[in-house]
């Protein structure tokens, strides 16, 4: 009898030990969803001032302990940025929403790689006195939808925004200077872009890849880069507004088929000409290029646009995708926006405890002691 009643409270020691077991299994499967239930709790971070080269410091600070990964937007408006507080922007992996058009950039550069591949970032405003954007600063941002740019800017390097897939135009300034190798390429969103007055050569892949349907050159434009149009698949118009045609090779209109349209009478337009490339005399003589106008600083774009322009790409995005479910077929701008508000998934490397960690830890370290208490009980007895 009494090695039953032994026997039997055994059993209930591996009962309990075996629930605990499955409870703390749960747990950690139901962290990352628990997560989500606290998504309320995502703040914006605003930095008025701080020293060069110190921003990660004053985000510390303005975030008070807020988890980095519930950080979303981010504004800083005063200070002169360097490398180092790119950098330091850069390690808050989930923002969307950066502000930066209040403060300065060091030498009025913009570094190269500064904010690249930031995969969740929508909109970004530069900061006031940008003059250089540095080779590949932005690339590889695919989600990025907005871009905020000072009249200052007159240099933009290489790659700087090859990849930003999503953006479907940059208003640069009239003023404009220089672009770089690739500087658009695969922007496949890119559906615009007005050429300065100031811009002579259209560089190597510079618009590689972009949705242009037609294009508006000025008589200053004197050379096309090797594979600047390549595969713009939607590009069948070039409107060229000079006498003189620009040199160019086969490889500039790479995988498309455009007519290029000039006056009669044009010169070395002919040279041109491929299997691809057809050449039509036919702009009428008081067609007249229209340069932008030199521009005022761009004013930055509300938080409500940039959600806009998200939702409208979700719904775009949404229109050309076969749907499964009715529920969503009847209430698409109610599914667009249930995904725009999603909170984006914390990666596995975090820099604190969310409340929602903390929990569970808390949940957890109670299971272990009752556990704990339960075994000892149980050996006492004995």
């Amino acid at each position: 009898m009494k090695k039953l009643k032994q026997e039997q409270k055994k059993n209930i020691v591996r009962v309990i030990m075996l629930i605990m077991a499955i409870f703390m299994i749960a747990s950690f499967v139901m962290l990352p969803a628990a997560q989500s239930v606290f998504a309320e709790e995502i703040v914006d971070v605003v930095v008025t001032s701080f020293e060069t080269g110190k921003l990660s410091e004053a985000i510390e600070k303005a975030k008070d302990g807020t988890d980095l990964n519930l950080i979303k937007k981010l504004a800083v408006s005063g200070g002169t940025m360097n490398a180092a507080d790119y950098s330091a922007v850069c390690g808050y992996p989930n923002v969307e929403f950066i502000e930066l058009a209040g403060c300065e950039t060091e030498n009025g550069v913009i570094p190269e790689n500064a904010m690249s591949s930031r995969n969740q970032l929508t909109y970004i405003s530069l900061p006031k006195n940008t003059e250089t954007i540095g080779t590949r600063a932005f690339s590889g941002n695919r989600k990025l939808l907005k871009v905020s740019i000072p009249a200052t800017l007159r240099h933009i390097g290489d790659y700087a925004f090859e990849g930003c897939e999503a953006v479907e135009e940059f208003s640069v300034p009239a003023e404009l200077e220089t672009m770089g190798t690739g500087a658009f390429a695969d922007c496949k969103a890119l559906k615009s872009f007005e050429l300065p007055v100031a811009i002579t050569e259209i560089p190597e892949y510079c618009f590689s890849k972009c949705s242009f349907t037609e294009m508006h050159f000025g008589p200053q434009i004197t050379k096309i880069g090797n594979g600047a149009f390549s595969d713009c698949h939607d590009l069948t118009d070039i409107y060229f507004y000079g006498t003189e045609a620009p040199s160019a090779t086969e490889g500039a209109f790479q995988n498309l088929k455009v007519t290029i349209h000039t006056y009669e009478g044009g010169k070395g337009f002919d040279s041109l000409s491929s299997n691809f490339v057809s050449v039509g005399y036919d702009l009428s003589a008081d067609s007249v290029y229209t340069p932008p106008k030199p521009s005022e600083t761009t004013a930055a774009v509300t938080e409500a646009e940039v959600t806009e322009a998200a939702n409208d790409t979700a719904a775009s995005e949404s229109e050309n995708e076969e749907s499964e479910s009715v529920a969503s077929e009847e209430k698409p701008e109610t599914t667009a926006a249930a995904e725009d508000n999603k909170p984006a998934q914390a990666p596995a490397a975090s820099g604190g405890f969310s409340t929602a960690s903390v929990i569970i830890i808390a949940v957890l370290c109670c299971a272990v002691g009752v556990l704990a208490a339960l075994l000892i009980s149980g050996k006492n007895k004995k």
